[in-house]
Parts: C-alpha cells; sequence; structure tokens
C-alpha cells in the first residue's frame, strides 16, 4: 500500500469466504473485497454471513469503523509472532474459534460491507 499512489484503491482478491478473510484482507489496506467462488458455491447469502461474521470480529476488536483497522497490518517480528501465536493456542483451548473470530455485533457495517462488494 505505501508504494502506491493514494488515488490507487486496493481491492482483496481470492479465497474470501468468511468475515476473517475480509477482515485481514483489510488489514492490509484494501479498501474493497471481491467475493466469487463463495457466492457461486453458497449463494447470495454469503454476503449476509461475511458481513455478520466481519461485524462480530470488529466488534470483538473494538472497531466501530473499517476505517479504524484498514491498512494498521504491523510490520512481522518475532516477538508479536509468538504473542499471536499464543493468543490463537490459548483461545483454541477454550474452545473459541479462531478463523470467525466469534460474538454476535450489529450495526451499519454491513450495509457498508455489502456496498462494497456490490460495487465491485
Amino acid at each position: 500500500r505505501e508504494l502506491l499512489h493514494e488515488d490507487i484503491d486496493v481491492v482483496g482478491v481470492g479465497g474470501v469466504q468468511s468475515g476473517m478473510d475480509a477482515f485481514e484482507m483489510m488489514l492490509c489496506g484494501a479498501r474493497a473485497v471481491q467475493v466469487g467462488t463463495c457466492h457461486w458455491t453458497e449463494g447470495p447469502k454469503c454476503f449476509d454471513r461475511i458481513a455478520d461474521e466481519l461485524r462480530a470480529i470488529m466488534e470483538e476488536r473494538g472497531y466501530a469503523s473499517v476505517d479504524e483497522f484498514r491498512g494498521k497490518l504491523k510490520e512481522w517480528s518475532k516477538d508479536g509472532a509468538a504473542k499471536s501465536r499464543a493468543a490463537r493456542v490459548a483461545k483454541k483451548a477454550k474452545g473459541g474459534d479462531v478463523k470467525s473470530g466469534g460474538g454476535d455485533g450489529a450495526g451499519t457495517n454491513q450495509s457498508v460491507l455489502i456496498a462494497i462488494l456490490f460495487a465491485i
């Protein structure tokens, strides 16, 4: 993202099947994500499911809007990777779903994500 002119938007493409997939692509700087194969196999209900999962992840992590985390991926470090791995192991040990983020959020971010998805 740092190497592109700010007028050029990045779109996350490839393998988006969950809210976590969308979250990770936006964390890397994507302004939108494309859902292709998932829509083909699951149908249009995938948009609501992905938006619900994304909203739950945002709520769990304390984000009120996509702009609060878009492009905020931290550089890799050995210490950071160890902390992340330890957090995933602890969550898995408690029976949490590490991939989806869990939770039951509510708000307007679903409309934003759906608008982004349909804008593509």
